[in-house]
């Protein structure tokens, strides 16, 4: 198998997709929407082991060339600019890492924690993209925020204050960076069939196959925001102008 950043296909490269987060479930998905339309990946996560077999199945499946990119982001040793260093060339840039936490809105440690994975990993590492594809003036960013950003809810506030901070800095790395060829795409997924929402029951579920593969047909025509499924972009207007003295009484 691979170790480290190797290549596991001969096959030639075209436009070239670094996939930060890519064992996660949705990412898993996105991988293969991509790698199906013929582009090269590099595949980043924690799990060496995960990533060579997510690599093996793309190479097989659609016959792309994979790359893997084990790194340790709670390492003390790990740096984003070495990461980004290690990543070599790539075109695109798509950042699916996210985690709920402990789901102890009281924990320090759990703030911090999450705070770091949801939002200040991301921007440090889509701040270092943006720079390197604002030199050849082109590439595109995709951050996976949540519309657990839009509005702090007493359900999971530590995460979806992680994921408005993210929201926000995508809003103005897109605008800083625009007038240097480089777009930035803020996604908001709803409800999506994934570990995360394991146990969850509701009409609203979407299927992640679905969700990514409307996450990678906006990246192509360069949207700016997208609610996935649509529906949540009005299903959280109403949630964002409640006014605060009912929504304090309300069990969301």
């Amino acid at each position: 198998m691979t170790t480290g950043n190797e290549t596991i296909s001969s096959a030639p490269f075209g436009n070239t997709i670094l996939m930060v987060g890519a064992t996660s479930s949705l990412a898993q998905s996105m991988c293969h929407v991509l790698a199906r339309e013929g582009h090269s990946l590099i595949l980043s996560g924690r799990d060496e082991e995960e990533l060579n077999l997510l690599a093996c199945d793309l190479v097989v499946r659609h016959n792309v060339p994979c790359l893997i990119l084990a790194a340790d982001f709670l390492s003390p040793d790990f740096t984003t600019e070495s990461f980004i260093r290690n990543a070599g060339a790539f075109d695109h840039l798509i950042i699916a890492t996210g985690t709920m936490g402990n789901g102890d809105p009281l924990s320090l440690s759990d703030i911090a924690f999450t705070s770091h994975i949801n939002y200040t990993l991301p921007a440090q590492i889509a701040t270092l993209a943006a720079m390197r594809f604002a030199e050849k003036k082109q590439g595109s960013i995709v951050i996976i925020s949540s519309i657990a950003g839009d509005r702090g809810r007493q359900s999971n506030y530590a995460y979806g204050s992680a994921k408005a901070a993210l929201t926000a800095f995508a809003s103005g790395l897109r605008n800083y960076f625009c007038k240097h060829g480089v777009h930035v795409m803020t996604v908001k997924p709803g409800f999506t069939d994934t570990p995360m929402t394991w146990g969850m029951q509701s009409p609203l579920m979407a299927g992640r196959d679905y969700v990514a593969e409307k996450i990678i047909a906006a990246m192509v025509r360069k949207k700016d925001v997208i609610y996935v499924p649509f529906f949540w972009r009005y299903i959280m207007l109403i949630i964002r102008h409640i006014p605060e003295g009912i929504f304090k009484r309300l069990k969301l």
